[in-house]
This record gives structure tokens, sequence and C-alpha cells, in this order.
């Protein structure tokens, strides 16, 4: 279940929760294998931009909005940060 308010300790103003990384779906397909992820927007973009850039392979990689609670994360999510 997710915050969306909480009482603040008295005298304290309230604010609300910090909002979460908006969240992608990133498939990438090399012939019949197909691995689905979730990622944050940022790595998401950054893996496809890079998987394009360095690879040789015949790989196609899409990110989009189709994005569900059952989708593993992106494996080593961290270092695909910039």
């Amino acid at each position: 279940m997710d915050v969306i308010a909480r009482r603040p300790p008295d005298g304290q103003p309230w604010a609300p929760p910090p909002p979460r990384p908006a969240m992608r779906h990133i498939r990438i397909v090399l012939g019949t294998l197909v691995l689905d992820f979730q990622a944050c927007a940022e790595q998401a973009r950054d893996v496809a931009t890079e998987i394009a850039r360095r690879t040789r392979l015949d790989l196609i990689v899409t990110v989009d909005d189709h994005v569900s609670a059952d989708l593993p994360p992106l494996p080593c999510a961290r270092l695909w940060a910039q």
C-alpha cells in the first residue's frame, strides 16, 4: 500500500511523501529470447541507448509504459544510473 499522506507530529507542517520515480517497461529481444524488466525511466532510457550504441547483435529494445507489478527489476539497475 502506498502512503498518500501521514499526519505530521504536533507542530510540524504537513508534507507529501517524496515522489516515486516514473517506472517504465523495458523489453530486450534477441531472436526467440525475450527479456522483460521494469526500471526507472532514466535507467530504461540509458540501457536502450547503450545497447543500441554498443552492440553488433540483432537486438530489439523497446521502452514503454506497460509496467506491471510482476515484472522483475532491471538487473544491476544502479550500474545504469548516470
